[in-house]
């Protein structure tokens, strides 16, 4: 596996926005507005911001007081050759996932999502 980005899950999408492009001075590769995603292009590992309400969304669980955890504040995301098999092969290995391997089509991507012992957020990933 190979990190690819650093995913932010951010409470205010929009101060987060300024502070790393006008502040710290990243510059955007991607951005939306609505589903609230931003890429920064800073080098190799990418840092991406993305409001912690449309992630726990993309792990369907749009009210997180459901699962008695907090939101994570961040999310590791590893691409890897096949996101099937390397799910296959953690879950083999006792790794409890929180979403399986799905298609989001407006990342152009395939994912699955679990946690690390600490509950923080991980993803494998593969562009479409």
């Amino acid at each position: 596996m190979k990190l690819l980005q650093i995913r932010l899950l951010v409470k205010d999408f929009k101060k987060s926005v300024e502070f790393y492009k006008d502040l710290l001075g990243i510059p955007i590769s991607w951005y939306e507005d609505e589903m609230e995603y931003a890429l920064f292009n800073n080098g190799e590992t990418k840092i991406e911001l993305l409001s912690q309400k449309a992630m726990m969304k993309v792990i369907g669980n749009e009210d997180e007081s459901l699962s008695g955890e907090s939101p994570s504040n961040f999310l590791l995301q590893f691409e890897v050759e096949d996101v099937d098999k390397t799910y296959d092969y953690l879950r083999e290995n006792g790794i409890e996932f929180v979403t399986a391997p799905h298609d989001r089509k407006e990342w152009r991507s395939r994912i699955a999502h679990f946690r690390d012992p600490d509950k923080n957020l991980i993803e494998i990933y593969k562009m479409l």
